[in-house]
C-alpha cells in the first residue's frame, strides 16, 4: 500500500474514534449541558476563529503544500520554510488585531454583534492565535516531514477528546457560561502544543532563514501563489460559514445552535476526505513539479471511487438512522432533521468527486479556483437570503449542498477541458446504485428500541453493502484491505 493509503487509514481510523467521541460529546454534553443559545455562540465563535484564521495566514499554509517542493532540501534546513511559516502568520495576526482595533466602532455601528465581542473578543483572538500555530506546525510537519496522520490524529481525535472533557465538566457541575468558555479554550489549544513537541522530537527546530534562497522568481512564487491562496481561502471560509452567521441575523442564536450542533451529523461523511487530502496534496505538488500527468490521473480517479465508497456507506448509516439520532438530543434539536440530511448530501459530494480542488489548487492554474470562488461568494449569500425565510435553518443546508455542487462541477469540467482528466466509469455508478437500493430497503425493517435498533440497521448496512462490493470486486483496494485483514486474522 502507498504512502497516501497508508496514511489515510491510520488517519481515517483516529478520525473516526474522534467521531465517536464527537457524537457523544454533542449528542449527550453539548446538547444537554448547554442551552441552544449558548451553543450558538460556540458556533459563532468558531467561525469567526476560523475565518480570521485564514485572514492571518496570509494564504502561506496552502501555499506550502504546492511550493515547498522547491525549498526541499534537509541538509539546508529546508532553505529557512519553518521561518517563513511561522513569520508570515505572525505577520498576519498582528494585521488581523490593528484592524480588529479599528474597525470595531464600525462593527459596533451596523451590527448587534456588540456585546458578543465584548464578552468573546479575548477568547476568539487567542483561539485564532493557538490554530495558526497548530497550523504551521502541522503544515511543516506535513509538507516537509511527510507525516500528515499525527496532525489528523491530534486534531481529529485528540481535540474532540480534550473538548469532550471540558464539555463533562460543564455537564456534571454546572458553570456558568463565561467561566466555562475558558476550559473550552484551554482544552481546544492542547494540540497546539503537542503538535510543536513533535515537530521538535524528530528533528531541530532551526528558526534562521535563509534569505540568499528567496530569489525574485522564488518570491514572486510566493507571493502570487499566497496572495490568491488567501483569497481563496477566505472566500472558502465564508461560504463554510457565513449560514451560521445569517441564521443568527435572520433567524436567532438560539437556531445557530441547534444548526450546529444537528450539521455535525452530516459533517462525518466528508472526514476521510480531509485525511487524504492532507498528504495526498504534498504527492500531486511533487507530481506536477515532474509533469507526471498519468500519476495524477491515477489519483484522482482512485480518490473519487474510494472516497464515494466510504463516503455513500456513512450517508446510508446516517439516513438510515436519522430517527434514532434525533431521539438521542433534546425534542428541540428534532427541526435540524433535514439540515442533516442537506449537510451529508454535500459531505457525499465532496466525498464523489475525490481531489479535483486539491488538483486545481496545485496545478498551475490555480488562479481561476480563486476566480470562481469569488463568484460562489454571491451565490452563497443570494441563496442563504431566500432559501432561510422559506425553509428556516435547513434552507442554510440546502443553499450549502448547492454551492458544493455548483463548485464541484466546476473542478471537474475544469479538470477534464484542460487536462483531460475524468475520473468517473461504470464501478462509481455500481456502487450508487448498490448504496441507495440498500438505504430503500432498509426503512423496511421493523423498529426496535433505540441501541439494538442502531446496532442491527448499522451492521445490516455494513455487511450488505461491503458483502455486495466485494463479492463483484469494483473496489480493488477494498478487496486488498480485507484480503489482508483475513490473512492476518485466519494466519
Amino acid at each position: 500500500m502507498n504512502m497516501i493509503g497508508k496514511q489515510t487509514i491510520k488517519g481515517s481510523i483516529y478520525s473516526y474514534l474522534g467521531v465517536i467521541i464527537g457524537f457523544f460529546s454533542v449528542t449527550l454534553l453539548r446538547s444537554h449541558g448547554l442551552s441552544s443559545e449558548e451553543n450558538g455562540y460556540l458556533e459563532l465563535i468558531m467561525a469567526f476563529a476560523v475565518i480570521l484564521t485564514q485572514f492571518g495566514s496570509l494564504g502561506f499554509f496552502s501555499a506550502s503544500t504546492r511550493c515547498f517542493p522547491y525549498f526541499r532540501n534537509a541538509e539546508k534546513n529546508h532553505h529557512g520554510f519553518l521561518f517563513l511559516m511561522l513569520a508570515v502568520p505572525l505577520v498576519g495576526t498582528l494585521i488581523i488585531c490593528l484592524l480588529f482595533l479599528l474597525l470595531k466602532p464600525v462593527i459596533f455601528a451596523y451590527t448587534d454583534y456588540e456585546d458578543f465581542f465584548n464578552n468573546y473578543s479575548p477568547v476568539i483572538l487567542i483561539l485564532t492565535t493557538g490554530t495558526l500555530l497548530f497550523s504551521a506546525f502541522d503544515n511543516y510537519n506535513r509538507v516537509a516531514l511527510l507525516d500528515a496522520a499525527t496532525g489528523s490524529i491530534l486534531k481529529e481525535f485528540l481535540q474532540k477528546l480534550t473538548v469532550a472533557c471540558a464539555l463533562a465538566v460543564v455537564f456534571f457541575y454546572p458553570l456558568p457560561f463565561s467561566q466555562f468558555i475558558w476550559i473550552w479554550l484551554f482544552a481546544n489549544l492542547i494540540p497546539t502544543v503537542l503538535i510543536i513537541i513533535n515537530v521538535k522530537k524528530k528533528e531541530k527546530i532551526n528558526l534562521a532563514p535563509d534569505f540568499s534562497f528567496l530569489d525574485k522568481p522564488i518570491v514572486k512564487m510566493l507571493s502570487s501563489v499566497s496572495l490568491f491562496a488567501v483569497i481563496t481561502g477566505l472566500t472558502t471560509m465564508i461560504i463554510q460559514y457565513i449560514d451560521k452567521i445569517m441564521i443568527k441575523d435572520m433567524l436567532n442564536t438560539s437556531l445557530t445552535g441547534i444548526y450546529g450542533i444537528t450539521a455535525f451529523f452530516g459533517t462525518v461523511i466528508s472526514m476521510p476526505a480531509r485525511v487524504m487530502y492532507r498528504i495526498g496534496g504534498v504527492i500531486v505538488a511533487e507530481k506536477w513539479k515532474s509533469d507526471d500527468l498519468p500519476g495524477i490521473a491515477s489519483i484522482y480517479r482512485k480518490s473519487c471511487l474510494n472516497q464515494l465508497l466510504i463516503g455513500l456507506l456513512l450517508f446510508v448509516g446516517i439516513w438510515a438512522n436519522i430517527d434514532n439520532i434525533l431521539k438521542m438530543v433534546p425534542p428541540e434539536y428534532a427541526q435540524g432533521k433535514y439540515v442533516i440530511l442537506f449537510v451529508a448530501m454535500s459531505g457525499l459530494i465532496d466525498m464523489a468527486t475525490g481531489m479535483n480542488g486539491m488538483i486545481l489548487a496545485t496545478s498551475r492554474y490555480y488562479r481561476y479556483d480563486t476566480y470562481f470562488f469569488l463568484g460562489l461568494i454571491f451565490v452563497t449569500i443570494l441563496a442563504n437570503y431566500f432559501f432561510i425565510p422559506v425553509w428556516g435553518i435547513a434552507g442554510a443546508a440546502a443553499a450549502s449542498t448547492l454551492t458544493t455542487l455548483i463548485f464541484n462541477l466546476y473542478r471537474y469540467i475544469f479538470l477534464w477541458k484542460k487536462f483531460g482528466l475524468q475520473p468517473f466509469d461504470i464501478r462509481n455508478l455500481y456502487i450508487m446504485l448498490i448504496g441507495f437500493a440498500i438505504l430503500f430497503l432498509i426503512h423496511y425493517l421493523p423498529e426496535l428500541p433505540l441501541i439494538p435498533d442502531i446496532i442491527i440497521r448499522s451492521g445490516i448496512i455494513t455487511l450488505l453493502y461491503t458483502g455486495i462490493i466485494y463479492s463483484l470486486k469494483i473496489a480493488p483496494e477494498m478487496n486488498d484491505t480485507i484480503d489482508g485483514l483475513r490473512k492476518k486474522v485466519f494466519k
